[in-house]
């Protein structure tokens, strides 16, 4: 979704107004947060309902996430937009190659492992979460999908529905977050966000939740990472490279 903002706000036409190249990571970040509210929602409740959330973990998660969640949106208001950019695509291109080289436990593993230092590992975990999420306009599923798997030991077949329960706490602060910044900044609570954009996407997105929910549940693990990681690759390597060239043309 995020790329997707990156092109629509790019087009005038599209977007229906001009928007600064300068401003257009923040919108698009703050955006895709307003957006995940509704998905996340409707998608742990799914979860939910099929009894795969560790909701002891999202709790502990969640309230360590709200924190910092506020400190990553004023840092990604302050950042500049490009170098915003090339960051996530960055990131993307971490996930990527966590997710083509990295094998996750198995769920006799994961569930024989020892408990010692949990709740210290979900704080932590829980505070990058909500850092990374609200800088870079994620929700909060790519970073904490790992914490889950490598820091808490989550069963994998909980983990999708551990993380986007988690993920209600974390786009919601986010949002939060971004408009107290722009209420705090020019008094306009609503200026990082293109709500009409908000709208289309979060109508189209949560209709889709469920045929996504059941997707999921039904492809092999190993399937579902090789899609992600070359999806994550190719728009972490434009994003990044496009950005990283406008920053360098610059000076």
């Amino acid at each position: 979704m995020v790329p997707f903002l990156y092109f629509f706000l790019g087009q005038s036409s599209l977007a229906g107004l001009v928007i600064p190249s300068e401003d257009q990571a923040v919108i698009a970040h703050a955006t895709s947060l307003l957006v995940i509210v509704p998905i996340s929602l409707r998608g742990a409740w799914l979860y939910h309902r099929a009894r795969s959330v560790e909701w002891d973990s999202v709790w502990r998660m969640g309230l360590a996430s709200v924190v910092t969640a506020f400190l990553g949106a004023r840092v990604a208001v302050a950042v500049p937009g490009q170098l915003l950019k090339v960051v996530f695509g960055l990131f993307l291109l971490v996930i990527a190659t966590r997710l083509l080289v990295g094998k996750p436990r198995s769920e006799a593993e994961a569930t024989g492992r020892l408990q010692e230092w949990r709740m210290a590992r979900a704080v932590a975990g829980g505070a990058a979460v909500g850092f990374f999420s609200a800088l870079l306009g994620v929700g909060g599923g790519l970073v904490a999908i790992p914490v889950l798997i490598y820091g808490l030991h989550t069963p994998l077949r909980r983990v999708s529905g551990t993380s986007l329960a988690l993920i209600t706490f974390t786009a919601f602060t986010g949002v939060i977050a971004y408009g107290l910044s722009g209420a705090l900044g020019h008094g306009d609570a609503l200026q990082h966000f293109h709500l009409p954009a908000a709208l289309g996407l979060a109508v189209g997105a949560v209709a889709g939740v469920p045929i996504g929910t059941a997707t999921q549940l039904r492809l092999p693990t190993h399937t579902l990472r090789w899609l992600f990681a070359l999806v994550f690759v190719l728009l972490g390597l434009r994003i990044a490279a496009a950005n990283l060239l406008a920053l360098v043309g610059g000076r």
